[in-house]
């Protein structure tokens, strides 16, 4: 189908997408609009064959997608951002429905895929030259073959297409799979991009767990990049170690965030609130932990609380919100269990209710927790959703280990008018990405993983093209 002919896309029917063709499966399951609590569209569950399938066409397609000149690459890839481009309204609708974020944050995850994928084509493939009296030695980069992408439910799109465009312009095929929570904008976005790439260049498989550890053990997948929970990325490690596959786990994150007494409170306070609660706190590099100076701990959360108490939280039909409802039923329940054991334990709720309410949908008023012991529940794990805990400090070097006192090191961020002070804290934070005066926005521009159990190696930015590739070194000795 050429496309001039795309405006046909129906949004509403969904396939794996196989060798380039659109593929139904007698096995289906829906996802749920976490607004509503009711089932969306029927989605196929691909089988072991499917996946072998695509795996098969993806091999096959690899040699040619290899040679093929990297600019014409970049022409192709920027042919599928512009066509994407004209289908925003729907995927915004799309993902409206299944992700339940409110409308205006939804465009903004769909204005980020084209932006993604035009940022990438800018980018050259790496490749040194060394030379002495005796030899010319060029390193050089060749691409793995083909990659299996597993896509998490928080930023179905941007995720997706943060795997698809470094994979593809550095040569390299590519299967996904899409969370099962929210398999429809993943399984669209790659049914367009059979319009502009070659079958086998860009596939997708939805389904379970099942098929996701099918992708792990695969003998003719040469990578998984994965983006998901610290448990889960341990158990694709485990099995990728059978074939010692290339491996790209992002992971979870327990971000701290240190506020220096010397930062505008009523300018900050607002935006540390945002860093903690945006897309309903479904968020890795959200800020999960927030140390404020002594000096100005009551009034901080003050402006904290105030600011809280505006935001909406609803539907993405009901209007202007700032916050939708949680993903799905299972985070739900995780995200009641903080609230519980903060109850129980009876800390003080500086904003929001103990009590999560019982509407149809999953929605959660944010929360803020004053001051909770250091070994709570709300300190020690990621609750993945919108409540954070706040607490006094006194001591730089002390907050400095009190924010690293963690297995996981995702982001983290430093807050102060001090710019050159606060940047020094920052270098002294184990994080991979370590934000100054601003809630954490990780950006294409810059490679993006995590330190310690935040994952293993780290994607985008020219140096992210790197774990899609792998080091060719020639040696060329003078005769």
């Amino acid at each position: 189908m050429s496309p001039s002919k795309v405006s046909t896309l129906d949004f509403e029917t969904f396939y794996n997408v196989v060798d380039g063709k659109q593929r139904g499966s007698k096995e289906i399951h829906h996802g749920v609009n976490p607004a509503t609590g009711k089932e969306l569209w029927d989605v196929p569950i691909a089988s072991e064959k499917d996946l072998n399938d695509a795996v098969a066409a993806g091999k096959k397609a690899f040699p040619a997608w290899r040679d093929t000149p990297v600019q014409k690459r970049k022409e192709l890839l920027m042919k599928f951002a512009d066509l994407f481009t004209q289908h925003a309204d729907e995927f915004t609708n799309l993902l409206c429905h299944e992700s339940g974020k409110p409308k205006k944050f939804a465009a903004t995850e769909i204005g980020g895929v084209s932006g993604f994928i035009q940022y990438h084509c800018s980018l050259e493939i790496p490749e040194e030259k060394f030379e002495d009296d005796e030899k010319t030695v060029y390193t050089e980069y060749t691409p793995l073959g083909v990659c299996g992408g597993i896509i998490p439910w928080n930023f179905p799109l941007i995720l997706s297409v943060g795997k698809i465009a470094p994979a593809l312009l550095t040569g390299n095929t590519i299967v996904v799979k899409p969370s099962p929570f929210t398999p429809y904008t993943g399984l669209k976005l790659v049914e367009l991009a059979q319009e502009i790439f070659p079958p086998g260049v860009v596939q997708a498989v939805g389904g379970n767990n099942e098929l996701g550890a099918l992708l792990t053990t695969h003998p003719d997948i040469a990578k998984i990049s994965f983006t998901g929970s610290i448990a889960t990325g341990k158990k694709v490690m485990e099995a990728s170690a059978k074939t010692l596959k290339r491996v790209t786990l992002e992971l979870g994150g327990n971000d701290a965030s240190i506020i220096l007494p010397d930062v505008d409170i009523k300018k900050v306070a607002p935006e540390v609130v945002m860093g903690a609660f945006q897309n309903s706190g479904q968020v890795c590099v959200a800020t999960k932990r927030i140390y404020i100076h002594e000096s100005i701990y009551k009034e901080f959360l003050q402006e904290m609380v105030n600011f809280t108490k505006t935001i909406k939280v609803g539907s993405p039909e009901d209007g202007d919100n700032l916050l939708g409802p949680i993903q799905n039923s299972m985070q739900y329940e995780k995200v009641k269990g903080f609230f519980a054991d903060s109850k129980a334990k009876g800390y003080k709720f500086a904003a929001g209710e103990p009590d999560v309410s019982t509407s149809k949908g999953f929605f959660v008023q944010p929360t803020i927790i004053d001051n909770p012991p250091n070994d709570s529940r709300i300190i020690a794990e990621e609750p993945f959703g919108p409540i954070v805990p706040t607490q006094p400090w006194s001591d730089e070097e002390e907050v400095i280990a009190r924010a690293n006192n963690t297995n996981t090191g995702l982001g983290a961020c430093v807050w102060g008018k001090d710019v050159e002070h606060a940047s020094k804290i920052a270098r002294k934070l184990e994080a991979g990405s370590v934000f100054v005066n601003s809630w954490e926005k990780p950006t294409p521009q810059a490679i993006f993983g995590g330190h310690k159990e935040s994952g293993i190696g780290g994607e985008w930015g020219k140096t992210g093209l790197l774990a899609f590739m792998n080091a060719h070194v020639i040696h060329v000795y003078k005769s």
